[in-house]
């Protein structure tokens, strides 16, 4: 059995760090590189950005498991909710090694459940982008212990809205700061605990990538020094990840296996789905309209203020009040679609009867009414330039398979590359004007957004050297547990990628 030490450096985008691996700016990344495999990773589903860490961590897609978001549809109750053991029952495959077995060492594996009885050690929302949970941990002493050393809920929730040029330069220190912190975690991790996988999860990217991709959504002017120093941020916090890297893997033991893996990737932010509420009820003319409503008495509370009381609030009821937002105002007896949240894709839910608990449509008018919402939606435009907001509509009924897949959108509006922050308005000759709510900006302050592709570097005693082709996400799990000399379930859906020379 081999030992494996995997760092996910999430949502590191593979272009990005081939760039900077070949000009020499990511010199662990390209050593490791150098010395063993790389290679992209295709997506589960590249309609579903956020579906690849539950792909991850479940070996399932998302059919299959219903997963895809940090707060999903759930039908019974009409609302959104973080998924759960409850009513969404899968394990992390770590989880599930028992005593006498390889033993794990787990820190902020991305939309994990809080941590269970395994054999191990875990902790979840130390650092993380999107917590499933608060910080805890198993065993209860673990986080005690990494709170007391290293502090902890080092990334707050993201406070939406354009930043200043002081707000963007702190931002950018924390992320710097915050990878030294991790790296001092693995390395005391490493020294406290014994383990056959360590997988440790670095959220800086995905931060950094979300806020600081560029500079579109500052509210100050900046002067040509100042925008070409803020322009470099996200690879200053790449350069920062890369050395975290350099530190960890040099600690490592000398027979442990490295990965240094992606799940999805950053590309500029094209997302349109803070609209979509409102085209949609252009479309529909119905109750779907009414979620404008809610979404107008938002938008006209300061994005301070509402930041400022909701970072005050405890963790559950910071979840409470998004799902309040997001889904609140619907007259259900007359809604007959509604938009779901989303960060990247837009999501459409049909509100159908005997699957909703308040469903409305007859599932004889599904397909038409699938139909009359995807051509309506593809009649917007850009007012500017004329050119389509939508660039495809999917119904993954028509591509997906698996028990679970009811719980997905029923509509998923794939948008146009065109960046979003450069509307001002969006216009249809159907159903009318509507306003873009931060001209020349993007309303959330997301520069930057997730790309359905990751990369994958091996590297360690009995690996090859070369390119690693056709693997995917759902192929990570088995190449973890057949280096641990571990059987792959039969119900995980990859099989192990070739690593041998």
């Amino acid at each position: 059995m081999k030992r494996v030490l995997a760092l996910l450096l999430d949502a590191a985008e593979p272009e990005l760090i081939e760039r900077w691996m070949e000009d020499g700016s990511l010199p662990n990344l390209k050593r490791l590189r150098e010395r063993g495999m790389y290679g992209r990773l295709r997506p589960v589903d590249e309609w579903l950005a956020e579906c690849e860490q539950y792909a991850f961590w479940s070996g399932q897609n998302p059919a299959a498991t219903g997963l895809y978001y940090y707060i999903m549809w759930h039908k019974e109750s009409m609302t959104v909710r973080p998924p759960g053991p409850d009513w969404q029952p899968h394990r992390p495959f770590w989880r599930s090694f028992e005593r006498g077995g390889p033993r794990a060492v787990v820190l902020d594996a991305p939309n994990v459940y809080p941590p269970e009885p395994f054999n191990g050690a875990e902790v979840i929302g130390w650092a993380t982008h999107d917590a499933m949970a608060p910080f805890q941990s198993y065993p209860p002493e673990f986080a005690a212990w990494i709170h007391r050393r290293f502090s902890s809920s080092l990334l707050p929730d993201e406070r939406y809205g354009p930043l200043s040029k002081r707000e963007f330069l702190k931002e950018l220190r924390s992320m710097q700061q915050l990878n030294e912190k991790f790296s001092d975690l693995c390395l005391a991790m490493m020294q406290k605990e014994a383990w056959d996988l360590l997988l440790a999860c670095n959220a800086t990217l995905h931060s950094a990538g979300h806020r600081l991709w560029n500079t579109v959504n500052l509210k100050d002017s900046l002067t040509s020094g100042e925008q070409a120093d803020l322009s470099d941020a996200v690879h200053q916090v790449y350069m920062a990840c890369d050395r975290a890297v350099g530190k960890i893997v040099d600690a490592a033991p000398t027979d442990a296996v490295v990965m240094i893996l992606s799940l999805h990737g950053m590309g500029v932010n094209t997302s349109r789905s803070c609209i979509l509420p409102e085209m949609l009820g252009r479309v529909l003319n119905d109750g779907a309209a009414s979620r404008g409503a809610i979404a107008r008495l938002r938008e006209s509370i300061p994005v301070e203020l509402r930041h400022m009381v909701k970072s005050r609030l405890p963790f559950h009821w910071r979840r409470a009040l998004t799902r309040y937002w997001r889904t609140s105002g619907h007259d259900w007896r007359t809604t007959r679609a509604f938009s779901m949240p989303s960060d990247t894709q837009g999501w459409v839910r049909i509100n159908l009867k005997g699957r909703e608990a308040q469903g409305a449509v007859d599932p004889a008018d599904y397909d038409a009414l699938c139909q009359e919402i995807a051509d309506g939606l593809k009649s917007f435009v850009e007012a500017d330039t004329g050119e389509p907001l939508v660039k495809a509509i999917l119904n993954p009924q028509q591509v997906m398979a698996g028990p679970r897949l009811h719980d997905l959108p029923d509509l998923i509006v794939r948008w146009s590359d065109r960046p979003a922050s450069m509307h001002r308005t969006v216009t249809s000759p159907r159903f009318g004007t509507v306003p873009w709510p931060t001209p020349g900006q993007n309303p959330e302050g997301r520069g930057g957004n997730h790309r359905a592709q990751g990369m994958l570097i091996v590297s360690g005693p009995g690996i090859g050297a070369g390119g690693i082709e056709d693997a995917g996400v759902l192929d990570l799990a088995p190449t973890i547990l057949t280096l641990l000399d571990q059987p792959v379930p039969a119900d995980l859906e990859g099989t192990p990628i070739q690593l041998a020379p």
